[in-house]
């Protein structure tokens, strides 16, 4: 269901004159909180809309509008790189906490040696890592703060790299 929204001829100027003022200087914003240009175009035309839709709250003259527009941006670039929950549903949780077995990959002996160097906690973290779940999600699985998942991923992270470095 789409729901349409018509601005009056007064805030459609208005917008039209903020977008005039603000456009260059908050897609500078967006490039410096996303670090790159296209994610960046997208967050500004969402703060756009986001801005057409709540023009009827913007109390400051139009030279001074930017901060308004800049914390729309802000979020608008929050929400675009938020984890969608549908996209961190695990596929296979079976064997997580229970087994640190390899799935079959292509002739890599020191690789599959190096993920031996690692203590449990740092496999779990990476498998589910590699299932694409957040640090937040893997630590509410494991039951352990998100610090701790993360100084367990650079930790693990570490090791492999000492480890591959000494087998190649």
């Amino acid at each position: 269901m789409t729901t349409s929204y018509v601005l009056s001829p007064e805030a459609a100027d208005r917008l039209d004159r903020l977008f005039r003022l603000h456009n260059t200087r908050l897609l500078g914003f967006a490039v410096s909180r996303t670090r790159d240009h296209a994610a960046a175009e997208d967050v500004v035309s969402e703060t756009w809309l986001r801005a057409a839709l709540s023009l009827h709250q913007l109390r400051a003259d139009d030279n001074r509008a930017y901060g308004w527009l800049r914390s729309i941006a802000f979020r608008a670039a929050v929400d675009r790189y938020r984890p969608r929950s549908a996209s961190e549903t695990p596929e296979d949780w079976s064997d997580v906490l229970t087994s640190r077995a390899l799935p079959p990959a292509p002739a890599a002996e020191d690789d599959a040696l190096a993920y031996e160097d690692l203590t449990d906690c740092q496999a779990i973290v990476f498998k589910l890592k590699a299932q694409g779940l957040s640090d937040l999600r893997i630590a509410q699985r494991i039951g352990r703060s998100e610090t701790a998942v993360r100084k367990r991923k650079h930790a693990g992270a570490r090791r492999l790299r000492a480890s591959l470095a000494l087998a190649g």
